[in-house]
């Protein structure tokens, strides 16, 4: 008998992923990720006009509080998917970035400092090196990939605007589209098909409508 078919379909579906990743010759190297809109919302920009820094943690530990009184949380998965990649041993030698062009960088820093995973681990402890400017996204993953030492194809990029994902496909970078924030649906997804061919992505919206 075949016990992995006794297993809750979630559970086989991570087993036959993980046992892919590690029957692959290379897995990424480099987790990169936008922060607005990706990994949280609102967008940092939504919150000028009585808003932004200084953050506070709420009650409940699981979102922040602007000056204004606007409240910044975390999008789909993020927290899930933060905690297995610092926690799992699949991931220990990966690097996690962070390329936004999100319009204030402080502002953004602070966030990363101050929301909370689970208790002792923020996402500060998970993100390792932050390109955080304006600019086209290539610009942030060369910069990552020159920080990091590794080859562009060897890192995979989340973002929710599907522009980002098509200019860094490009340069051979395996990108996925997340419209709705960071999934682990899409992770998953985004996993099981790194590497890319150069010029496409995860989720792309043209091949959703055909």
């Amino acid at each position: 008998m075949n016990l992995v078919l006794l297993l809750p379909f979630r559970l086989r579906h991570q087993l036959k992923l993980h046992t892919k990743l590690l029957n692959m010759s290379s897995c990424p190297k480099v987790f990169t990720f936008d922060l607005d809109g990706c990994v949280w919302e609102p967008e940092m920009y939504e919150l000028w006009g009585g808003g932004g820094a200084p953050f506070k943690t709420t009650n409940d530990g699981e979102t922040l509080v602007d000056k204004g009184g606007n409240i910044v949380h975390l999008l789909g998965d993020t927290r899930l998917i933060m905690k297995e990649l610092k926690q799992n041993p699949l991931y220990k030698d990966a690097q996690i970035n962070v390329a936004s062009r999100c319009d204030e960088p402080s502002w953004a820093r602070e966030c990363i400092k101050k929301f909370k995973i689970e208790d002792g681990l923020y996402l500060s402890d998970v993100f390792q090196n932050m390109e955080i400017y304006k600019g086209n996204k290539t610009t942030h993953l060369k910069a990552i990939a020159k920080h990091c030492n590794v080859d562009l194809k060897e890192i995979i990029f989340f973002d929710n605007e599907v522009q980002h994902c098509y200019d860094v496909s490009k340069i051979g970078v395996t990108a996925v589209h997340t419209p709705n924030g960071l999934t682990k649906k899409l992770f998953d997804e985004g996993l099981s098909k790194y590497p890319l061919t150069s010029g496409e992505i995860v989720n792309d919206p043209k091949k959703r409508k055909k």
